[in-house]
């Protein structure tokens, strides 16, 4: 990390511990800063944006640290995966993986009890059983949209009475493919 974003992580990590919002997005990280953990050691963080750096990687370690997040901002990284720790979040309840390079739906997603909102829009994200989304009791809203999704997801999606699914129509995904 250059001079310019080390400064840029200490004043936003100094500003997450009046509102317990962590924003270090456009930071060109590509990966999670150590020494975060280290300054918000006595801060609850129920926030994290880590929007628009270069993560391939989300640390496991955010779990465990950031027990009490509510809403995790990854939109615009490199992320192919997330850790089967982030069930940890057990009060998360937003959470946006849109813009990454998920090509397999992240499974981690099904066992977050308190997850509202989910964003996992623009990736490469080709199934998902859809029908699982109407057995987490608290998830109200999901944006698939702008993935090359098969038909079959989109018939399930389409059965659901809840959640809200909202998809890119079928044949737009495949028109440049014919």
């Amino acid at each position: 990390m250059a001079g310019a974003s080390v400064t840029r992580v200490v004043r936003r990590c100094e500003e997450a511990k009046a509102d317990g919002r962590l924003d270090l997005s456009s930071c060109e990280l590509t990966s999670f800063p150590v020494a975060v953990y280290q300054l918000l050691r006595n801060t609850e963080v129920l926030s994290c944006s880590l929007n628009n750096n270069l993560l391939k990687v989300l640390p496991k370690s955010i779990c465990a640290k950031f027990p009490h997040l509510q809403e995790l901002q990854l939109s615009g990284n490199q992320l192919t995966s997330l850790p089967a720790e982030l069930q940890q979040l057990r009060e998360l309840r937003r959470l946006d993986v849109s813009h990454n390079r998920f090509s397999i739906f992240p499974e981690a997603v099904f066992q977050l009890p308190a997850l509202a909102t989910l964003n996992a829009s623009s990736n490469a994200i080709v199934a998902v059983d859809a029908e699982r989304f109407s057995g987490m009791e608290a998830l109200a809203d999901v944006d698939l949209q702008q993935n090359p999704l098969a038909e079959a997801v989109h018939s399930a999606a389409g059965g659901l009475s809840r959640p809200s699914v909202r998809l890119s129509p079928w044949q737009e995904h495949f028109q440049d493919m014919e």
